[in-house]
Formats: C-alpha cells, structure tokens, sequence
C-alpha cells in the first residue's frame, strides 16, 4: 500500500506507533490544501498563547509550501524519564511470582497477527536502486579487501593487532594509497635486477618482450618475401604501444602528484566549504518551518512537567531560527590519522541578518531568529500572560570532530566534538514588555559578562578542548544509548534481613526495603512490605526492576516507617551489577551488608537474576534471525495526545450562563492503568482541547495474555473534584491486532467526546530458569573450605593510651554480619602474636571475608582496631566441565602483610600477616541422564504444592541444606569412580552407590535451626558450635515461647572422631560477652552423620530428617535440627592441628635417682618444679637429705593447647633454709602423639642433666580448653575429666596401675556399657576408646531418635563391648587388676532432683593477703546461687587442705553452677582471694566424677582442688570413668 507522498508504506511488526489519522488509509481530508502565501506574509510561526501545539504545527503547514519530506519529522518524541517502574502481577510473593511465570512460559507463545505477504515483485519494487542485496552462495570477490592483504580500516580487532605492531606514523604511511616511493624496494627483491643496471630496463620484461617480438616478426616478414609495407605494420604496433604505456605512466604519476600536493595542502591550508553552504542556504527556508513547529510541540510537552506551582502555565508561543542559515566558515583537515579516525576542525557561525537601513520588502526574506516564552500568571480566570523575548542569538566557534568509522551500519561509531577555544555567543533578552517595550537586560552593566561565564563554566568540563563530547552514533541507531529504555528486567528476590540497627531513638523499627539504579538518591523503582517491631524481617518476596544495561549498581535502602513523619533511613545496601555477566546473570545467596556512615547496621539476604531483552541475532553468512518470543517482558506504552476534547465546543452550564473561562476551560491529565493500577499520571495540560503529553511508562508483564491496558482523561478542577472526561480500554492482544492488521493509532474515548494517540511497544523477555534460578533461600550448599592463619599483627593502633595502658587485641573473621572465627586476645600488645588457625566455609566466589583486628574490653563493646577486605576471587577458580558442571579449585596459597584500614575503608595504622588457602568440596559429576531429568523439568509448569508445617521452607524462603553428595549418585547404575577434583569417591561397601560419609575425616556440617520452645515467653538466638568456644553461626533474634528460626549454619569439621557439635540457646542481650544459656544440645559429630547415612539408606525426605531434642540445661525446653554432611577433597590435616594435640595432661612424678649432691653431707633436699610453654604448673614437695626421692602422692594436671609444639620441664632444686634455692638439675619431656598415646598412660624415664634421671607417670586426655577469660565451657573445663581421685587413677604407691586401667593387654571388665556423654565431653573420645579397645574394633550402636527422649543426647545410649587398656611402661611393675564397666546416666525425665557429693580438698599457691606473706584460707561453696559448703579456716598458709565434703541436691530446672570462693580470714572484715566456677550439667547428665585443679580469677591468685561426683540411690557416688572398684 502507498503512503500519501508515495512511499510504500512498510508493515513493523512490534513497534504499536504510527503516523496521526490524518496521514492513514490514503486520506488527506483532514489536511488543508497548500495555499500560496503573499509575498509580504512574515515567514516566522507566531501563534497565540491559548494555541495547542498540534494547532501551532497545523498553523506552520499553513505558512509553508509542500516539501514533499518524509513525513517523519512530524513524529520526532522527546525522550523523558521513567515513572515507577512496576508489574502486571499485584503480588509480589516470590512463590505466586513464580508460579505465574511458570504459567505463562507454559502457554502458547501469544503473537501479533502477521502483516499481509508482499509478493517478489514487491520486494523488488521496494529495493530501492543501487542496494546491495546478499547472495548466500556468490562466491564473488567483494570490495577493495578481496585484493589485498591489508585488513579493512572498520576492523577495530585487527586494527588493535596491527598497532601493536606499528605506530601511527607507519600506518598512515600503509593506507595513503600514493606510491610510496620509485619502486626500488619492490625491485631489490627481484632476482634478474640484481644483476643488471636500472638504465637498461623501465618495466624491462614488457619492453624486452616487445622489443624481440618486432625484431623476429620484421625479421620473419623479410624471410618470407614480405616488403616494406610488413615492416611498417610492425612499426606502427611498436608505436602504439609506446603511446599507450607512456600515457598511462603519465596518467598516474599525475593523479600521484596531485594526491600528494593536496595532502600538503591539507595540513597546511583551510578549504572552504561554499558548496554546502549554498545548499543549506537553499535547505534550509524549506526545513526551518518544520523544525520549529516540531519545537515548539516538544518544548509544551516538556514544559508542563517543568511549571512551577505558583504559575498557571508555561507556554512557547513564537519560535524561529530565522532565514539565515548557520554557516560553516571553512574546514581543515588531519590527513595523518588512524586508518579508521577523519578528523577535522570546522569553524562555525550562526549571525543574524543587519536588519538597519533595509525597506519592508527586504525585510520580508530577512528574519533573525525569535523565541517567545508567555509565563501566566494567577489561577484559572484571574491571570495575565508575561511574555519573555529572545532574539538576535548569534554565535561563532571552532570546533574539532573526530570520527571513528567501523564495519557495521551505520559505520560511524563515535563522533568526538570539542571547542578548541572559547565560543562567541551573543543574544537580546527581554523579558518584560515584549517586543515593543522590553528592555534588554544585557544593557545592565556585568550581567552579560557574567552569564558568559556562568556558560564557559558549565560547558567547560564537558567539551572544551582536551575535555570532549562523545555521541555514540552506532549505540543510537541500535536504541542502546537511550537510557530511559528497558533492555532487561532484574528479578530481586529478597529473603530476609537480620541484626538491623535502628537510626533514631524514638519508637520501633518497622523495616521495609527500596530499590534504587545507580544511587541511592535516584528514583525509587519498587519497595518490599514493611513489617512492625522487628530487626529481623522475613519478607520472601520477589520484585523486577527494569534495566537499561549492568554498569551501575544496585542500591537496596532499608527504611523505617513512621507514622506521623517522615520515615527514617536505616541503612544501604550495594551490588556491582557488572558481576552478574560474569556469573551467567544469576547470583543466588546474596548476603549483602547494610552500612550507615561506612558502619554495618545489618544485612540483607536476597537473589538476583538478570534476564534480557531478545534481540535478532546477525549470523556470519549475513542471515538474521529474529528475536525469541515470549509471553513475558516489557512493555512500553506511551499516551501521546487527545484532539477534540471539547466535541463541537458549544458547552454551557446547567442554568445558561457562559462557562468560566471560555472554550479552553480543560486541564486535561491523563492515567494509565496496567490490569486496572495506575501506572502513570501526566501533568494536567491547561486550557486546551487537543492536549500533548508524550509520556511513557514501562512495566514487566509476566503474561501479556491476561494484560488489559486503559487510560483515563481526566479534567483537572480548581474548586471541586476531578472528573473524568474520556476513558479508553482494551487488551494487549486485541491492541496489538487493531494496530498491525488495520493500521490504527487514534482510538475513540467512551464515556465522552475527542480521540486519544497512543502507542506501544512490546520487548520479549524469555524467562528460562526463573524458577529453579531463584528461591534457593540465604543458605547455598558450601562450595569449599579457606584455611586462615593469622600469624600476627604491627604497630597497631592503641586505643587505650587515654588511661594509661596498650589495646589487648585478637583477630576475628567475619562473612557479612556474621563472625566466623575469632582468636585469644594478647593482652597488652600492639605487636602481636598469635598464629591461630581457623578454617571457615565459603558459599560463593563473592562472599569476601573482612579481617578484623578487635580490641578486647571487659566491660564495654570490643573496638576496632582496623579491617582488611579479603577477596575470595584472589584464591578460589570457578571452573566447567565440557558438560557445562560448575566446579571451584584453589589457586596458590598466599602469605602477605597487608595494612589495615578503617570501617570507613580510609587508611588506618597497622599490619596484619596472615595466609590463606582454598580446600574445595566434594563436587559428583552428573550423569547425563540426571541433567536431561533436569531439562526435562525446568520445562514443564511448576505445579503449586502444599508445604508440610513441618517444612524447613515454613514462609521465609529458607530450604533444607543441598542434596548431599550420595543422594545425587542413588539413581545411576554405574556411579562415578572420581569427583570433579580428581580424587576417588569413596562408597558403602553393601551400596555401590552411596558415599560413605563415615570414611572421611574432614568436611562441612550444615545444621539447619528449625525452632526452638520454651514454657514461657522470651527472646533467644540459637549460636552453633563446633569445637570452639566462640560462636560459628548465629541466628536472628526471635522474641516469643514458639521460636520458628529457620535458618541454617555451618562449620568445619576438622576430625570426625574428636569433633563435638553444641548448638546453644541465649537470652538475646546487649551483652557481647555473655557465655551464659538457657539450653543446649551437644552430641559428637560421628553419630550425626551416622544417623545421616542412616536416614539416606531408608529414602527418608528432607522433611523426615527433622527431630527434636530437648535442651540440657533447661526446663522442658526443646528445639528442632536437621544435618547434612559434605566431604572435603584434596584435604589432609597437618597433625599439629589436630585436635588431639589439645587436652590436659596429667602427670604423676614417682621417683628420681642419682641427683647431684648440693650440701656438704653429700646430699640434697631436693624439689621439682614443674613448667610447661614458661608457666609453673606444680611444685612437689621438699625431701630431705636424699639424692633418690621416692615421691608420695604427687600428682598434678596442667592444660596444654597444643603439645606437639611444648615440653614438660622438670627443674630438680636443693632446697636452702635461709639461702636461694639452687638448681641442680633439669630434664625435658616430649609427649606429643608419637611419644605418649591418647588415653593410655606410660611411664618415661627422663635423663637429667648434668647427673641423675627422674621418673614420671603422663596420661594424656584430648579436651577443648575453655577460655581464660571465662570460668568454664560447654565442652568441658581445663582439668581432668577421667579419674576420680589421684590415688585413683594411677595408684601411686600401690601395685594398682589405675582404677579401670589394666596391665599390659588384660582387659578389664566385660559387658558393662560405657555412657556416651562421658565420652564426649573430652570432645569425642570415641576414636580413644577405639584405641583402647584394640584399634577401631569396638562396635557402635544407633542411638535413639525419639523426640519425647528424656535426653537431648542420643549419643548418650552408646553401647561398648570389653574394651582393653594398656598402660605402657619403661619397666612394669603392674599386677593384674579387673573392674567392671558401670553406667550412671542421669534418669530423672521430669521432676525429681539429683544428688552430687562436692569435696573441696585444698587449694595451692594461693596469694598471700596479710604482711606475712600468709593467709589465712577457707573456702565458701555455692550451688545453684546457695551457698551449701563453707570450710573451717587455716592459719598462715598458702597451701591450705580443708578436706570436707557435703551432699547436695540438684533439682530440675535449677541452675547447675557451682561457685568456689577462697577468701582470707580476717577478724574485722574477711578478704576475697579469688574464685572460680563450673558447669557440673555435663557430670549429671553423663555420671562421670569430676577432679582436679581449677584456677582462680584474678590470674595468679592461685588453685583450688575439687571433687565432685554424682550420688547414687544408696548414697555412695561413682569413681571415675568405669565405675567403682570391685
């Protein structure tokens, strides 16, 4: 079909614009005739105030002749900025979100009825003369590129590669076309030239050969009778010859010459350009009319968004640029440039026409240009218009464009404009009285200077030379540099925020989140719900925001709303959106901190997936493919304009009086409804009938199928409501066919007179892998382990100079909000020194670590002393297999000194040294048949199914811990022999196919926190903890008696024999340092991955994995857990780490002999002094005048952190009366691993130097230390655990080698059963007693799993069958001893008490309090907060033994704490010593005796020894670990 101008009008089948009515269906009608206008008509548009722009552009057709343009100049829109962005869906539940995607991608794709079919001999019709058209199969040689070995200058790769090569001197020296020089570089390489002289030879092969020819032909002619006339037709070829190759040798070397003197003078000269300058003098009286209006169309649509409230309107009433044309006064050239650069300098002016002294018909042809802006004044009737006036601009300037030139269309890339100087700029501003009485403002003396540099100020920085404007010509033409349009949709998935810290003082916190596009301060693009009273919301909603591209960041700005003001900010969150193309635009377990003045004030959990819009593809062979289509993705829909508002504008009142304000009394606004919700609200248009807005809103539609579109027009009133004056409705699908198959643009309104122009354009989103992308909660599987050493720190900062002293610092490990790790404090230093070792698991290459370094405070909050950010990436590789498996391996190890900054990222004081390493987890390769499982679902709908109210899932978006690595091997037949590390996968012995989580010794355990209860209401965290005494993983606080926490931790497992798992329930306080819980659970790490390996056999869901436990410590409180277990590969622990290097060591000293002799007797009266890592641990007492002590009832026991990297010392001294003691021997003792085995006692014979040998008696017991810094510890206090009293355990002095110890390889006792709390309390015990029972041969069996168990422990129910210890010695001097093995478990199920038997024996280098350097010592017991024990007191001593005892009883649900407390004896007033505490929970609970040594606070006040054991119904109380002795 033809247009009205003759084009063939071209069908676009997804962009829903066109032209107005009147340009449709071949009519004009609506077009007025062109008139010839009289020669003395002013050309300028000068319209009234009250005219439309559609009435000013029809006004400016009038005053102009047909051009016989395109008419697409009058269609030109003005690019304006976003509404809020938003969807179809009026929910933004991730689950009903999701669902309604999986819907919508499940239907028919819904498409735009096809335009009618054009035949071949149209196409060849529209193939406009001299187009290129492709030949898929023509083999010909096309264009300059075919013929040489230069490469194409738009080829910016290989015009990359050759600069490498070549500076820009030799390529423009490449591509000058010109002959480079005579040619003799071409000759020397040819072979016959190198033998003879240039003077015989031109091109001497072409004139040799002619020059044989002529001779032979004359001389054949003549030899076969030819006469003279042969001779002259060989001359006259010759001749030719000649004048033909000597013609074209001078054609050349012409155009040559010519090229190069052009090039000179190029550089040196400027042309003008007087050609273009005519035409566009001749061009521009025909498009100056049409650019106006269009102006002045433009300018009233933007106009009306930019009117102050206290005008009435803003209009521009007169616009022209006049009849003289800019001029380019002359252009110079850069010839020696980049092959694909033109740069060139164009100076140009733009001068009004010299209107002085002309007559009134030249007047007619010279018009300067005008702008007239008419401000009204006032509301409604009462106004008056103020025009402002503009004329005579002027201007003048040299500017520099350069363009860069590449292969595709349009094949500019880029144009780079600058001034070179300063431009010239002149106008007349009046902007009162008009025309006839204004006064140029310019005349006041300044003003004109200064608004010049007010112009040169701002246009300085953005395009004054060196500073240049770029235009991306090639982003324009492919609609990328628009940047209001949306070429993606980025799914947020937002799970939850946790540990938010209110801004202000004043209320409650009541969160919700918005979301910004490169700041914070730009316009919101959505919000989540808001929830009250909470710094932990749990929102699991997902919110789209559309994008333009991913170079900017994301902002999510968590608010606090407030009811009665003005809703304050609480905090920002960022992500670098540019990490999504480098992780297949998915991100999923994001935990983003939420910072306040460079502070952390929370974070936020969420996903993120980006999806673009699709776009046709360019094949290689020039083929196009079209975009994919969708049901999903963006629309565009833009309300241009009404006409006819006011229908035959013969209006009246309902009792005859004329209408106020006349016929333009309409301020129209328009509201755009997607699926009935406003979306987009224009600024009224003021009294006009044919009102302009030009404005668009874009949305994401999840299914356009079910989309309905509507506008309402509305008449804005000054005095009473606004009433809707036009609706129009209609769906996506019936627009898209209305538009595309009959070609319509202008729609009727209903409800009312007039038309309104609207459009839309619809950008196909296709939505694969949304579902199973997104909805992974905030926990994701780990994906390895890094190994972190701090060696130490320097120089740090001292932030306790103010009183005095130095800052106590340790390093801490945090991910997010979350600590990690933390070390021992190392009081008074600012060099410390700690090398600890800590290993923390990784969920994603972005989840960077921050190291901090803390100064510890006792009472107040710990202080930062200053961080370093830690980059995940700088250790870890994400890699594939060929069949697309993701994979991560660890790069180098690293070790470095970095310098610590502050939380602020500004330069701090201080360094800190530490290594790092990656440990990645076991990774299963999928068998093909499992991924084609997956495809096959990701295609089909998500189908809505009921979540159990069991469910880990339970409204918070939280899922179960990932499939572990046997699960994912159940269903092929032939599993895999190695994972994707390379290391041979482990399996069952009876299932081929299952892992055997129980042969590796090292990984990950995930513990999932369902909820905890409580009989009444509080407000907890439940922490996890595996073989520390700090916190791995610490929930949210949940206030209530029915806690639902949901979320899942984890931590590294570093021995699966040793490791012990506490997950701990604290009252929620401001108390960082408080230890203290109202329950717990405990149970070793090889029975939770038993039972986990036990569950998978039986096919259990997730869901069936959960049990419950009741907390120890608490009354009839429980909570609910699930595990799962992941291997780590490439993994071997160094056994200086290991945890059996960490325990107490107990040493009972027998005897020594052959000491040197200090006295003149020949004798000593010598004593040991017993020191390990420096510190006096014991001292023995004084035997008199004896070179061969025999010691009685010696025995001590000392905690040791790591001992393959101490020594015990023994220094062996004579004691002196009335001098210093003198030391006369000493002797070093190694009871690392291999010298002194695990729970197996051994006697060492010890050489001492310089004379004689000691014997001592060492039992080594792997233990947890508890903190100094606290009393006592879940996992057990720094003494001994295994025997009861000393006597007992080693039989000193007695042929007894130690109750439940026999000699040799006898075995005590038979089937007595073992309770398994006593056995890991020292941390597991379990891989000891394996040892003690001849290596691995004891058998375990399943511990219960009833939820209504009165323990929490279902380890406790271990049962052992004869287990044998041997007591290695130097020279045995053991009988046979047997004993049987006795439970003592704590039976109490709900009421009822519980009796322990505590003895204070006696205390040890106690601080002496009276000027005597004495006390005089008692003891003062607490259990439970009353006091049941105070010993007798004992004069002047510092080694006090009290001996006495009490039974006291424990009820249920009291506090197990037993506090000692050593005070001095005084008559006035008794003196404190010092005091210590423990945890007796563990012994009630396992039954086992406790004795030993406890240290009292403050440090170096000394040791108090305690007994306390579990009473039995009878009265009496279990002895040791394997009962009592038979």
């Amino acid at each position: 079909m033809a247009e009205p101008n003759g084009s063939v009008k071209q069908p676009v089948p997804q962009r829903l614009s066109s032209l107005p009515p009147q340009h449709q269906n071949n009519s004009n009608a609506s077009i007025p005739p062109p008139t010839k206008e009289p020669y003395d008509e002013h050309p300028t548009i000068s319209v009234t105030e009250e005219l439309t722009p559609a009435e000013k552009a029809a006004k400016a057709k009038e005053n102009i002749a047909s051009t016989g343009l395109s008419k697409a100049f009058e269609n030109g829109q003005q690019k304006h900025r976003k509404g809020q962005l938003a969807t179809d869906l009026d929910t933004s539940d991730a689950n009903s979100v999701k669902q309604a995607l999986a819907n919508a991608s499940a239907k028919p794709v819904a498409r735009p009825p096809s335009p009618p079919q054009e035949t071949d001999q149209q196409k060849k019709q529209d193939t406009p003369p001299g187009a290129f058209v492709h030949k898929r199969k023509s083999v010909a040689r096309a264009g300059w590129t075919s013929f040489s070995k230069l490469p194409n200058p738009g080829d910016e790769t290989a015009m990359e590669e050759l600069s490498k090569e070549f500076n820009t001197d030799a390529l423009v020296e490449m591509y000058k076309g010109s002959r480079n020089s005579n040619g003799s570089e071409a000759l020397s390489n040819d072979l016959l030239a190198q033998y003879l002289n240039e003077s015989y030879y031109g091109e001497w092969y072409h004139n040799t050969g002619v020059m044989l020819f002529s001779v032979v032909f004359t001389w054949l002619i003549t030899k076969l009778g030819g006469g003279l006339m042969g001779c002259l037709v060989v001359g006259a070829f010759l001749a030719t010859y000649y004048q033909t190759s000597i013609r074209r040798l001078r054609r050349n070397i012409r155009d040559d010459m010519e090229r190069e003197v052009m090039k000179n003078k190029l550089e040196t000269d400027i042309e003008s350009a007087d050609w273009i300058n005519h035409f566009v003098t001749r061009f521009w009286l025909i498009y100056e009319p049409v650019l106006s209006a269009q102006i002045i169309g433009i300018a009233d649509a933007i106009l009306i968004e930019s009117t102050p409230s206290f005008l009435d309107s803003i209009r521009l009433t007169s616009f022209t640029l006049g009849t003289k044309p800019f001029r380019i006064n002359g252009i110079k050239t850069y010839p020696k440039t980049e092959p694909n650069v033109v740069c060139m300098d164009w100076s140009v002016s733009f001068v009004p026409n010299d209107l002085q002294d002309i007559t009134q018909r030249e007047l007619q042809s010279k018009v300067n240009p005008k702008i007239v802006l008419t401000i009204r004044l006032g509301k409604g009737m009462i106004g008056a218009g103020m025009p402002v006036l503009l004329e005579d601009l002027a201007f003048s300037g040299t500017m520099r464009l350069k363009f860069r030139l590449f292969n595709d269309f349009p094949h500019v890339k880029t144009v780079e404009a600058s001034f070179l100087e300063k431009p010239q700029f002149d106008y007349s501003l009046k902007p009162v009285g008009g025309e006839t009485f204004g006064f140029d403002i310019n005349n006041i003396p300044g003003l004109q200077t200064f608004v010049q540099e007010q112009v040169h100020a701002t246009l300085g920085p953005m395009m004054y030379a060196p500073n240049v404007y770029t235009l991306d010509v090639a982003g324009m033409m492919a609609g990328t540099t628009d940047l209001t349009a949306a070429n993606g949709v980025l799914a947020i998935t937002v799970y939850n925020a946790s540990n938010l810290k209110a801004a202000d003082l004043f209320g409650s916190l009541d969160p919700y989140i918005t979301f910004h596009i490169g700041n914070v301060h730009n316009a919101e693009m959505g919000r989540t719900s808001a929830f009250e009273d909470t710094n932990n919301p749990k929102w699991d909603e997902t919110h789209f925001v559309l994008l333009n591209n991913l170079n900017d960041s994301v902002y999510l700005q968590v608010m606090d709303r407030n009811s009665g003001r003005k809703d304050s900010a609480v905090g920002v969150a960022s992500f670098n959106l540019k990490e999504l193309e480098s992780s297949d635009n998915i991100i999923s377990g994001l935990s983003l901190s939420v910072q306040r003045a460079g502070k952390p004030v929370g974070e936020v959990k969420c996903d993120m997936q980006y999806f673009p819009v699709s776009k046709p593809e360019k094949q290689e062979d020039g083929t196009i493919i079209p975009p994919a289509e969708s049901n999903s993705g963006v629309l565009r829909f833009t309300v241009h304009e009404c006409k006819g508002l006011g229908g035959d504008g013969k209006r009246a009142s309902g009792i005859g009086l004329p209408i106020i304000g006349g016929k333009d009394d309409i301020n129209a606004y328009a509201v755009v409804k997607v699926n009935g919700q406003d979306r987009l609200r224009t600024k009224a248009f003021k009294r006009s009938f044919n009102p302009r807005w030009d404005k668009f809103v874009e949305v994401f539609v999840a299914d356009k199928t079910k989309l309905d579109l509507g506008v309402n027009v509305v008449d804005s009133k000054e005095f009473s409501d606004d009433e809707v004056i036009g609706r129009w409705r209609m769906s996506m699908a019936n627009m898209e066919d209305e538009h595309i198959k009959q070609g319509v643009d202008w729609w009727n309104l209903k409800d009312g007179p007039g038309q309104i122009h609207v459009s839309a354009m619809w950008k196909p989103i296709v939505m694969t892998g949304f579902t199973e992308g997104l909805g992974h909660g905030h926990y994701r599987p780990p994906i390895g382990v890094v190994r972190l050493q701090f060696f130490g720190a320097r120089d740090l900062k001292n932030v306790e100079a103010f009183a005095g002293g130095k800052s106590d610092p340790y390093v801490r490990v945090l991910s997010g909000m979350q600590v990690r790790a933390q070390c021992e404090r190392v009081d008074d230093n600012l060099d410390p020194d700690w090398d600890a070792i800590f290993y923390v698991p990784v969920h994603s290459t972005r989840e960077d670590l921050i190291f901090e370094v803390m100064d510890y405070n006792d009472i107040q909050k710990d202080k930062s002393l200053g961080l370093f950010d830690f980059i995940l990436k700088d250790i870890v590789k994400e890699s594939k297999t060929e069949d697309g498996q993701t994979f991560y391996e660890g790069l180098d190890a690293i070790d470095k000194w970095v310098d610590l900054t502050s939380a602020e990222r500004k330069k701090g004081k201080g360094k800190l040294h530490f290594s790092a390493s990656f440990i990645p987890t076991m990774d299963i390769p999928k068998p093909p048949a499992t991924e084609e499982k997956e495809q096959e679902q990701t295609q089909q709908p998500e189908q809505s199914t009921e979540q159990p109210a069991e469910s880990a899932s339970a409204g918070n978006g939280q899922v179960p811990p990932a499939t572990p690595p046997q699960e994912a091997q159940a269903a092929p037949d032939i599993p895999a022999e190695k994972d994707l590390h390379g290391e041979v996968i482990k399996y069952t012995s009876d299932d081929k196919a299952k892992v055997d989580l129980l042969a590796y010794e090292s990984g990950v355990l995930s513990v999932s926190i369902h909820n905890a209860k409580f009989p009444e209401r509080i407000r907890a965290t439940a922490s996890i903890l595996l073989d520390s005494n700090d916190s791995q993983y610490r929930t949210a606080s949940i206030k209530g008696v029915d806690m639902p926490f949901n979320e899942t931790g984890d931590a590294f497992v570093k021995e699966m024999d040793f490791s012990k798992l506490i997950v701990r329930v604290q009252q929620d306080n401001d108390k960082d340092k408080d230890d203290s819980n109202i329950g717990y659970y405990t149970s070793s790490v090889r029975d939770i991955v038993r039972k986990i390996m036990e569950r998978q056999a039986k096919g259990e869901e997730e869901e069936d994995s959960i049990e419950t436990f009741k907390l120890l410590d608490s009354d009839l409180g429980t909570i609910r857990l699930s595990f799962n277990f992941v291997p780590v590969v490439n993994f071997k622990l160094d056994p200086r780490e290991s945890l059996e290097n960490q325990g107490n060591l107990t040493v009972t000293p027998l005897k020594a002999a052959n000491l040197t002799a200090a006295d003149r007797s020949g004798t000593s009266d010598p004593f040991v002094v017993f020191t390990i890592a420096g510190e006096k641990v014991h001292k023995t007492e004084t035997y008199k005048k004896t070179l061969n002590p025999i010691f009685k009832d010696e025995q001590f026991t000392a905690p040791v952190l790591n001992r393959s990297s101490v020594k015990l010392v023994a220094e062996i001294f004579d004691w002196d009366q009335f001098g210093k003691d003198t030391l006369i021997g000493q002797a070093e003792v190694s009871f690392s691993g291999e010298e002194l085995e695990s729970f197996a006692a051994r006697d060492f014979e010890v050489p001492v130097k310089p004379s004689g040998s000691i014997r001592l008696r060492m039992l080594w017991q792997p233990q947890l230390l508890a903190r100094k810094r606290t009393g006592t510890s879940l996992l057990g206090s720094t003494t001994k655990i295994f025997s009861s009293a000393p006597t007992a355990a080693f039989g000193v002095g007695k042929d007894v080698v130690g109750v439940g110890f026999g000699a040799g390889s006898k075995v005590i006792g038979t089937g007595g059963k073992v309770i398994g709390g006593g056995v890991s309390a020292i941390g597991s015990g379990i891989r000891g007693i394996s040892r003690l029972g001849g290596g691995g041969g004891t058998k375990r069996e399943k511990s219960s799993s009833d939820s209504d168990s009165t323990s929490s422990n279902n380890q406790q129910q271990q049962q052992a069958g004869p287990v044998p210890v041997p007591t290695q010695s130097t020279a045995s001097t053991a009988t046979d001893q047997r004993g049987s093995i006795e439970s003592s478990p704590r039976a109490s199920t709900g009421g009822g008490s519980d009796a322990v038997n505590i003895t204070v024996l006696g205390a040890r280098n106690l601080k002496a309090m009276d000027r005597g350097n004495t006390s005089d010592p008692y003891a003062r017991v607490r259990l439970g907060g009353r006091v049941v024990l105070k010993t007798r007191h004992i004069k002047k001593t510092l080694q006090p033994e009290w001996n006495e005892s009490i039974v006291a009883k424990v009820s249920d649900g009291k506090s197990t704490l037993l506090d000692i407390k050593v005070k001095d004896k005084n008559t006035l007033n008794d003196v404190d010593i010092g005091d210590c505490s423990m945890d007796i929970s563990d012994l009630l609970q396992s039954g086992q005796p406790f004795d030993g040594w406890l240290s009292l606070e403050p440090k170096g006040t000394g040791e108090v020894h305690v007994r306390v054991e579990v009473a039995t119904e009878s009265g009496s109380s279990s002895r040791g670990l394997f009962g009592k002795i038979m």
